[in-house]
């Protein structure tokens, strides 16, 4: 398998494609740069890092701050301050608004480029030939801790959790009575984990009209067939 010396991405929303990037192995060396709304995300992400036991060597990872995502002009030059074209580099795209994939692109039309494919599979192509596929194994456990959720978290309270087939964690909460409670824990995960970044679930037997009009949009409800 070719191994890159860097690796340089954006962060976006959800942590996953992040995970898999860093734990791939198809580079020496991961730069993910976070923009100023994501400054949150960054910091989660670095108290993750700084507590992580790896199981093999650790790989070299910078988590950068740049400007705002609409700031092209700016992230543009700090973009071209960042990467080092005198070694072997590849470009993540799997992350990142369309202005800084963009901003990323005009500089280094020639880098090789990575993806994420579902479930969890990294594809690396040069000159749009596809050059390698590398399989990443990471668990739903390892994606709540990176968001900094501890398991006996409220949050996670009569809730399980797992992959789905397209590789993203399913939270399913099931109650009795759909509460304000329930509720407000699943809108507190859609701000970690980002409104496409998991899947949220809520079954339950008995809900008022005026609670299921606060779910929001991204969540499914699944009423229970009473017997």
């Amino acid at each position: 398998m070719r191994v890159m010396d860097t690796i340089y991405g954006f962060a976006g929303h959800s942590i996953v494609p992040a995970l898999a990037l860093i734990h791939s192995k198809i580079a020496y060396r991961y730069v993910l740069m976070f923009t100023e709304e994501l400054e949150d995300n960054r910091q989660m992400f670095e108290r993750y890092l700084e507590q992580k036991q790896w199981d093999e060597k650790e790989p070299e990872i910078l988590l950068l701050s740049i400007g705002s995502v609409g700031d092209f002009s700016e992230n543009y030059q700090r973009i071209k301050q960042i990467v080092d074209e005198e070694q072997e580099y590849g470009l993540f795209l799997q992350n990142g608004a369309k202005q800084l994939i963009m901003a990323l692109l005009l500089q280094h039309p020639n880098a090789a480029r990575v993806f994420l494919q579902e479930p969890l599979t990294l594809q690396m192509y040069d000159h749009l030939e596809l050059r390698s596929e590398t399989i990443v194994t990471l668990s739903p456990e390892e994606v709540i801790d990176a968001r900094g959720v501890k398991f006996e978290d409220s949050l996670l309270e009569d809730t399980t959790f797992e992959f789905d087939d397209r590789g993203r964690v399913q939270f399913t909460k099931t109650v009795d009575t759909l509460t304000e409670f329930a509720v407000g824990t699943f809108v507190q995960l859609i701000s970690k984990f980002g409104r496409n970044g998991a899947v949220y679930r809520l079954v339950y037997n008995h809900a008022t009209g005026r609670i299921l009009n606060t779910i929001p949009p991204n969540v499914e409800c699944i009423k229970e067939e009473e017997e």
